[in-house]
């Protein structure tokens, strides 16, 4: 069976318009989720304000900012730093489970209760967290030694969290086979990629001009439709992977 971007695209839209409700639900609530713990969960103010305050043009500008703390703010830093990552990952890793575990759902035709579908998303979590851990270290080091490697790396390794959701295949082959398919198929898993980074790299900076707004309404309005798109990106990638196993 050949597949083409048109096929997948009018597939995914179809998707998102059928399940746009639930899948609002899960963005909203995710992004909910991640205000509340940014509100109540803060690490040193004053560290906060410095990372927030200054747009670092380039590495050396961030080194110097590093080099000037004393001992404790390098500490409170690296906690804060630590602290967003583990945010970042598991916020991803929920939406990302939860999406795929609605895809999965409406696919086989099953109709499960919510008790059902949450012990469900619960089982697979860990491992998924694992694999956006090792997918996350491996990207940004590509995005570390140059901006195209960490673009290739991440059209390569966008297919591993599907794959790994089939349960045929551990953390390591999933990622193998991901590289694989995905180089196989650049052409039509690229395009949908790079559109997803374009438009959260325009989104960031329209919301960036925006200033008659409170910043945790700016923040969630941010984390909401960031959720979206990389939930319409999963179900594109899911509806890939759906007709490449039938072919």
């Amino acid at each position: 069976m050949k597949i083409t971007v048109n096929e997948l695209r009018h597939d995914t839209c179809y998707f998102f318009y059928k399940q746009i409700r639930t899948i609002f639900f899960i963005s909203i609530f995710i992004a909910f989720i991640n205000l509340i713990i940014d509100i109540f969960v803060k690490p040193n103010i004053y560290i906060i304000s410095i990372i927030e305050n200054n747009n670092f043009i380039n590495a050396h500008a961030l080194l110097e900012l590093i080099n000037s703390m004393n001992l404790e703010e390098k500490h409170e830093l690296l906690k804060y730093s630590i602290f967003k990552i583990i945010e970042s990952l598991m916020s991803k890793t929920v939406l990302l489970g939860s999406i795929i575990i609605l895809i999965s759902s409406v696919s086989n035709s099953e109709k499960k209760t919510i008790i059902t579908s949450i012990c469900s998303l619960f089982s697979f979590l860990p491992s998924l967290f694992i694999l956006n851990f090792l997918s996350t270290i491996i990207i940004q080091i590509g995005f570390m030694l140059f901006i195209i490697p960490g673009v290739l790396l991440s059209i390569t390794l966008s297919l591993s969290p599907i794959i790994f959701s089939f349960k045929k295949h551990g953390l390591i082959d999933s990622i193998r086979l991901s590289i694989s398919i995905s180089w196989r198929y650049i052409k039509i898993i690229s395009p949908c990629i790079l559109t997803w980074m374009f438009s959260k790299f325009i989104l960031t900076v329209f919301l960036d001009h925006i200033h008659f707004l409170n910043k945790n309404i700016l923040d969630l309005i941010s984390n909401v439709s960031m959720n979206i798109l990389f939930s319409i990106l999963i179900i594109y990638l899911f509806r890939f992977y759906m007709i490449f196993l039938r072919s």
